[in-house]
């Protein structure tokens, strides 16, 4: 039996570009879990020469690329028009 975290990296190194909402319904955990346990999948790939490739989130409204976050999060509210209507953030894993 893999744990949480092997899954995670299964599912985002078979799949194209997968949200946190994807991944936490597909291995049945909150999203909340997802993203903490993203940053020890990065570490964890990292030894494999692989790393997590982000595909930044956009709001929908005004079309803000929120690039260069750091947080693993997505985002709540675009900085620019304030909007909530925001395309969520897409994890892959892909060789360094």
């Amino acid at each position: 039996m893999k744990t949480r975290r092997e899954k995670i990296i299964k599912l985002l190194s078979e799949h194209e570009d997968m949200t946190l909402q994807e991944l936490a319904d597909l291995i049945n955990v909150p999203v909340k879990t997802v993203v903490q346990d993203i940053d020890s999948v990065r570490k964890t790939i990292k030894y494999d020469n692989k790393r997590i490739e982000v595909r930044p989130a956009v709001c929908l409204n005004c079309n803000f690329v929120f690039s260069g976050r750091s947080r693993v999060s997505d985002p709540h509210k675009c900085p620019e028009c304030h909007s909530e209507w925001i395309a969520p953030q897409k994890f892959r894993i892909s060789p360094s």
